[in-house]
């Protein structure tokens, strides 16, 4: 008789309580993935949504310039319009470099110094001196020294201007005319000799439009001879010009040659970036209803049903995201107040398997053709009585800001962010008690999953300890009883062999 054996067996059912246990552990973590899963389409869904509100979205411009002499980007609501210019000249950083001496190491003090103190003195940016003392004699010190120093008005590097010759150079911190500095702001206290002008400091010039012509392209000449300019010239420290047009930077990139067309760059309403952004939220929003849809599935043959199969929290999930496209938009139109609009009507259309749809097309047309009146599809929403100042003064809520689930969302941007947002991260209302938490409807459902999750790990290791318990009891009965069956062999070999000798 195997007693380990025996002893396996009835610990196998032992254990089937604590099987069990681990079994509904195993399925709440099914759960949780799900759960997860569907909470990760939701809160992309509410970016995506979230994206089409306001006028980043609906006033994205599109810049476009004409030459690689310059780039150009617009900020959202920038005006349309265009403008023509030339590239006179890019910004420069000034630089100068000692030339009247070199050493052959900059990391050799001993060798190479380049002070025969132990200290000199730099120009700061309030134009006063300050004194500073390098770790040692090297040109590699006094270059650590002055980048140091935060307020000096330049900054240095050791360069090499021939073979095992080495200087100092100074480039100021920003470029630009303003930032230059001349032989009154060099360093005093070095033995390196004369700086000289390696690079001028500058600042970058544009210059919009052109000298006037008559008919015939000649230019007009004013009474000294000189052509009569209809230009005017735009400088900046660095190469960018800020707000040439309303929310336009240009950004020059090099100096235009003399033969070189002016540059042209027009600003216009970019309404592909908006479809792009439209389509995203489709596109969300069928990734969301495809997740929630796999994981509430019911058996189907031998393919089993999904981890939420059955859920009523996914099923009133899913018919509100449905409930926000089909219930269509009032009042997009002013001039039929009441009036419900279908969302086809800007391309966006249900079908009757649950899939969402996009004509791209068709959106275009209706924004060109009225722009305001497709945002609204979109990004409109009824503000509630108790955050109107002239109604109910001192009300709740911040006017002209929409508060998911306490303002009435009628776009449907509007709509799928409030249904996103509160099955994900939650929202907090207006009125609602100092310190109240947001968590989604999803948060939750994870969090009540993994505290149940916890409580059955618990029971599991308590059964650990019963069941090691259990296994000891037995092994010390089986041991007794092995014991007493070697007794019983023996005594039957004795009376076999008494029996035996008699014979």
């Amino acid at each position: 008789m195997s007693t380990t054996d025996t002893i396996n067996q009835l610990m196998q059912a032992e254990a089937l309580p604590q099987t069990a246990l681990k079994n509904k552990v195993t399925t709440q973590n099914k759960v949780v993935t799900a759960y997860q899963y569907v909470n990760t389409k939701m809160a992309a869904l509410a970016t995506a949504a979230k994206a089409l509100s306001g006028t980043d979205a609906w006033g994205a411009m599109k810049a476009t310039s004409s030459s690689d002499a310059a780039v150009v980007t617009a900020r959202p609501g920038a005006s349309a319009g265009s403008v023509s210019f030339r590239v006179e000249s890019v910004a420069t950083t000034h630089t100068m470099t000692f030339t009247g001496m070199s050493v052959a190491s900059p990391a050799d003090a001993a060798g190479s110094p380049v002070l025969s103190g132990g200290t000199f003195d730099i120009t700061l940016k309030d134009g006063s001196t300050k004194t500073l003392t390098p770790a040692d004699q090297s040109l590699q010190a006094v270059v650590a020294a002055i980048n140091g120093e935060a307020d000096s008005v330049y900054k240095a590097s050791a360069v090499q201007i021939g073979s095992g010759q080495y200087t100092l150079q100074l480039t100021a911190k920003t470029s630009g005319t303003a930032a230059s500095f001349d032989a009154s702001k060099l360093p005093t206290g070095l033995d390196l000799g004369t700086a000289t002008t390696t690079v001028q400091g500058a600042d970058a010039r544009i210059r919009l439009g052109e000298d006037a012509v008559d008919a015939n392209g000649d230019p007009i000449l004013d009474g000294n001879g000189d052509p009569v300019s209809q230009s005017y010239t735009i400088s900046s420290a660095t190469n960018t010009f800020a707000d040439v047009l309303p929310g336009l930077t240009i950004t020059a990139t090099r100096k235009q040659a003399a033969t070189d067309p002016p540059v042209t760059v027009s600003l216009d309403p970019d309404a592909e970036a908006v479809a792009a952004k439209v389509q995203a939220l489709v596109d969300s929003l069928n990734s969301a209803l495809t997740e929630i849809s796999m994981q509430t599935k019911g058996k189907t043959g031998t393919a089993p049903a999904g981890a939420l199969a059955g859920d009523s929290t996914m099923r009133a999930l899913r018919q509100d995201l449905l409930s926000s496209l089909s219930g269509g938009v009032a009042d997009v139109d002013p001039l039929n107040p009441g009036s419900i609009s279908s969302f086809t009507d800007i391309g966006v259309t249900l079908s009757r398997d649950g899939n969402v749809s996009f004509s791209k097309e068709k959106f275009l047309a209706e924004l060109a053709k009225d722009p305001a009146k497709t945002q609204r599809y979109f990004d409109s929403y009824t503000e509630t009585d108790s955050k109107n100042a002239v109604t109910n003064p001192g009300g709740l809520g911040t006017e002209g800001k929409f508060q998911p689930d306490y303002d009435v969302a009628r776009g449907l941007g509007r709509k799928l962010e409030t249904v996103a947002l509160l099955a994900t991260e939650g929202v907090i209302r207006p009125g609602d008690p100092a310190g109240t938490a947001k968590q989604g409807t999803l948060g939750a459902l994870i969090q009540r999953r993994n505290d149940s999750i916890r409580d059955l790990n618990d029971q599991v290791s308590k059964w650990d300890d019963r069941l090691a318990l259990r296994r000891l009891g037995l092994e010390r009965q089986f041991t007794g009883l092995e014991t007493a069956l070697g007794k019983m062999k023996q005594q039957s070999s004795w009376l076999a062999g008494q029996l035996a000798s008699l014979g």
